[in-house]
């Protein structure tokens, strides 16, 4: 083989390994300061996002604006027992400083009834209702005598100055901050700011 040859390789090579560190480096920027992947996994967020989904959420967001209410977020959780993180799409529903409960199935914040007509869907909550019995009350087990399942109200709950409480959509079968081992996430929480599902194609969009 030829010197020119050679040196004709030996560029071709350069100029693919640099395009593909290039590519790799942009990639990696996008990701964790962009817009990262996500994968909506259970169905704690039904119908709103169902499991399976796949899209981005803003990171970038998170990082430059404050957390917003009924907005849907990523939450950065870790267990307890393992120590492992996990991503959880969930939207928030209390702000710092306030209180939250629920009485008689219905939330309250800083003794007001809350709307949210405007990001749960009528059809499915009513669903749940006459399937459940309830929506918004937290499921602490089953009686032992004869297995039927006990939900109760909770609260009240008072947030810290850097605390929201979040809740699924899908509120019969949504772990959020009803349950007392999870409770209300901080904001270095939460990692991303909405969700825009890439596919399935049918569902997408921003959410």
């Amino acid at each position: 083989m030829k010197k020119e040859e050679k040196t004709s390789i030996g560029k071709e090579i350069f100029e693919f390994l640099k395009v593909f560190v290039i590519s790799a480096v942009a990639v990696l920027l996008f990701a964790n300061f962009i817009a990262h992947p996500v994968t909506v996994v259970g169905h704690s967020m039904d119908p709103t996002l169902a499991d399976g989904e796949y899209g981005f959420t803003s990171v970038i967001g998170a990082k430059t604006g404050k957390p917003e209410r009924n907005k849907i977020v990523v939450v950065t959780m870790e267990d307890p027992k393992t120590g492992e993180k996990a991503e959880w799409v969930k939207r928030i529903i209390g702000m710092p400083g306030e209180t939250i409960e629920c009485k008689d199935d219905v939330i309250y914040i800083d003794g007001k009834a809350i709307d949210e007509s405007s990001y749960l869907n009528p059809e499915y909550t009513a669903m749940q209702k006459e399937q459940f019995g309830c929506l918004n009350k937290y499921f602490i087990g089953n009686r032992t005598q004869d297995g039927i399942p006990i939900w109760e109200d909770w609260g009240p709950i008072t947030l810290g100055e850097d605390e929201y409480f979040v809740m699924g959509d899908n509120r019969t079968n949504s772990k959020d901050s009803r349950d007392p081992s999870v409770g209300p996430v901080k904001e270095s929480q939460i990692y991303g700011k909405g969700v825009f599902v890439l596919y399935p194609f049918s569902s997408f969009g921003l959410k």
